[in-house]
């Protein structure tokens, strides 16, 4: 596929986006793509056989958003208390329009009647406890970090923070803006840490 077919493919996908934000998962056409799209049906059909390939493709941008592109991040970090600074900073959408975490979570409401999907974001979320795993067992390596239970289970609690307060920043809690979701984020993961420079970009006080 030559560079105008890549655009236009990731043309698609952002459409469909933006379709799910206005129509949801559960009722989308191919039709409603296109129209976000400014595409004919046509055009969608010959990048993505129907709306469930599209979909694998929106899970394919989350894990370059959320783990290929964090990964990248943290790699020339050598300090883990910045590792887990980043990681807060990027694991939390940056507003309630954020389009792909909205999706995220219309497509986990899909994990009943659709195995593919289910097995992705089952997939997706085990890759983001693995990035917190390995910033926090580098952190005790380093003597920044005492941990009080182990590495994965204390990386799993983190990942679920992540979703829970995207989830109320994405449905526009008043109480959990992004600013306060990292800073809880934050505080967790200092109490677990026992790494209160933490609160403080990862420099001591």
């Amino acid at each position: 596929m030559g560079k105008v077919g890549e655009d236009r493919r990731e043309q698609i996908v952002q459409a469909a986006l933006s379709a799910i934000a206005t129509r949801g998962v559960a009722d989308l056409r191919i039709k409603d793509i296109a129209d976000a799209a400014s595409v004919s049906t046509g055009t969608v059909h010959y990048h993505f056989t129907d709306v469930d390939e599209l979909l694998v493709a929106i899970h394919e941008m989350a894990v370059d958003r959320f783990v290929s592109g964090r990964r990248e991040m943290l790699a020339p970090i050598t300090d883990a208390r910045h590792k887990l600074l980043a990681l807060a900073e990027t694991g939390v959408p940056a507003a309630r329009d954020d389009e792909l975490v909205i999706a995220l979570y219309d497509l986990a409401g899909l994990f009943r009647r659709n195995t593919i999907h289910r097995t992705l974001t089952r997939v997706l979320y085990e890759q983001q406890v693995d990035l917190y795993c390995l910033a926090l067992e580098v952190g005790v390596a380093q003597g920044h970090f005492l941990l009080d239970a182990p590495a994965f289970d204390l990386a799993a609690n983190a990942v679920a923070l992540e979703d829970a307060y995207g989830l109320h920043i994405v449905t526009g809690n008043p109480a959990i803006t992004p600013d306060r979701a990292r800073r809880l984020l934050l505080l967790h993961l200092a109490e677990v840490t026992h790494c209160p420079t933490l609160l403080t970009n990862g420099e001591p006080s």
